[in-house]
């Protein structure tokens, strides 16, 4: 993925960058992702069910909202955050796709 060529907002730009530098080819951009600027969606190559839904819409400035799909329903598990900062939406997708 290169994060600097998608139409993405600046604040999604800087969140998938900080993502790519720290976990590498364990997620990319999504075949199917929307043209909206303000989402992105990312899955893992290997677990194509494996997916995370980043989103600015409705979210405090700065933050994030993360929706998480898994290949198979995993109960207790949340499966969407809001208002997450930078660091903490970071963790959450790193921990979401295993690296």
């Amino acid at each position: 993925m290169n994060p600097w060529s998608l139409p993405k907002d600046r604040q999604i730009r800087r969140l998938l960058v900080t993502l790519n530098e720290r976990l590498g080819d364990a997620c990319d951009v999504a075949p199917e992702d929307s043209d909206d600027p303000r989402a992105v969606t990312l899955y893992r190559p290997d677990l194509p069910d494996l997916r995370a839904h980043i989103h600015l819409h409705g979210q405090r400035a700065g933050t994030f909202g993360l929706f998480l799909e898994y290949p198979h329903p995993v109960p207790g598990i949340l499966e969407s955050e809001d208002n997450l900062s930078l660091p903490r939406a970071l963790s959450c997708l790193a921990l979401h796709f295993d690296a």
